[in-house]
Order: structure tokens, then sequence, then C-alpha cells
């Protein structure tokens, strides 16, 4: 992570002991748009359902609730925010839960920071693709919902319509080309908002692609 990278993200770091607290809020906020902290997982989930953080990194042994009884409560709040854990112990008992539970990423202690920041940073992208996804689901929704009205109201568009094969251009009655989206408005109460299929993504936003995809495809497991 470059030092002077600054991430949109509001991050909740949990860790009982008072120095390693401090010193990593301080490392963190040079990194992190907000930073909150707490001392045990009952403070934690009381400032997790005050501020909705994107990503929570919390010790795994502390008192009054530990950090894997919090991460429970969290993902039952909320099933797609990025927990990381950090401990000092490896037993399989703790593998075993964190994965149950759903952890995405853990940080022996003590802790390595490119390590924890090469974790952050990948909880920031998978957090951006699943925002994408999110926002494509919704416009995809919505232009179907549009569509299905637009139908119920079209009276002039029965028969056959010219298209053009390649462009997808309608010729009008006057012997003009025009738009689809610009034909259909014309001709019924409908507006249009435009999304991206995956198709199209893999070609123009060949980036974002394979993130999309792999959010696409826990979603559907999740289901």
């Amino acid at each position: 992570m470059l030092e002077n990278k600054r991430l949109d993200l509001t991050i909740l770091y949990v860790e009982d002991d008072a120095t390693t607290r401090t010193e990593m809020e301080q490392l963190l906020k040079r990194r992190a748009k907000k930073v909150l902290t707490a001392e045990d997982g009952i403070i934690g989930l009381e400032l997790f359902h005050r501020f909705s953080p994107d990503l929570v990194i919390t010790d795994i042994r502390m008192p009054v609730m530990d950090g894997l009884q919090m991460a429970h409560a969290i993902r039952k709040i909320n099933p797609d925010t990025r927990i990381i854990a950090t401990t000092a112990y490896s037993d399989t008992a703790f593998l075993l839960e964190a994965i149950e539970i759903g952890i995405d990423h853990y940080v022996l202690k003590p802790i390595d920071l490119g390590k924890l920041f090469a974790a952050i940073e990948k909880c920031s992208r998978d957090g951006d693709a699943h925002k994408a996804l999110q926002q494509y689901h919704l416009e995809r929704e919505q232009l179907i919902t549009e569509l299905r009205s637009a139908l119920d109201e079209v009276q002039t568009l029965q028969g056959i319509l010219p298209i053009c094969s390649f462009c997808k251009c309608i010729r009008t009655d006057e012997g003009y080309w025009e738009q689809v989206e610009k034909y259909i408005s014309r001709h019924a109460s409908v507006d249009f908002s435009h999304s991206i299929c995956p198709d199209c993504l893999k070609v123009n936003y060949q980036e974002h692609y394979e993130s999309v995809m792999e959010e696409m495809k826990r979603n559907k497991e999740r289901e």
C-alpha cells in the first residue's frame, strides 16, 4: 500500500490492549477516511450498529465479548461486511470457527503491517466490486420494471418495426432513423437508464470484470 494512499473506507478497529490500539489507530488514520476504535466486542458491536463501517479489524482474544463472537453478530446484521481478524493463536479450533463465521482474512500477531495493509486493500477492492454489482442489479431491476410498464402502456408499437442490424436504430414512419431508446420514449411514457451486461463489462472494463464476476458467484452461492 502506498504511504500517501488513503482509501475511502470507514474502519472499525477492536483491540483490548490500549497501547496496540492507540498505535494502530494512528497508522490506520493515514490510510482510511475514518477510523473507529473499541476495547472489546460489546463496544465494537455498538459502534457497528451506529456507524455501519465498511471494514472491521478485530483481535480474537478479548474480555466481555471476543472477536469471533462479535464477528458472528456482525454477520447477522450485515453479511457483506469485510472482517479481518488479528490473533496470536493459530490453533485449529480458531481456524475452523473463523471459516464457519466467514472471516475474510486473518493476520497473526505480532502484526506484519505489510500483510495487514495488503488485506485491507483486498477488502477494499472486494467492497467496491460488491457495490458495483449491487448498482448493476438495481439498475437492471429498474430497467425491467420500466420496460414492463412501457409494454403495458404502448399502443402504437405494434406490427413490424424496421431496425438496423448493426446500430439497432429504428426507421420511423417519416423515413428517418432514430435510436431505439428515443423512439420508444416518444411512443410510450418511459425513460431509460443504462447498465452494463457481463459481455460488455469484460470488453470495456476488463480491470473490474473478474472481481465483479467473483462477487456474483459468491452471491449465487449464498442464495
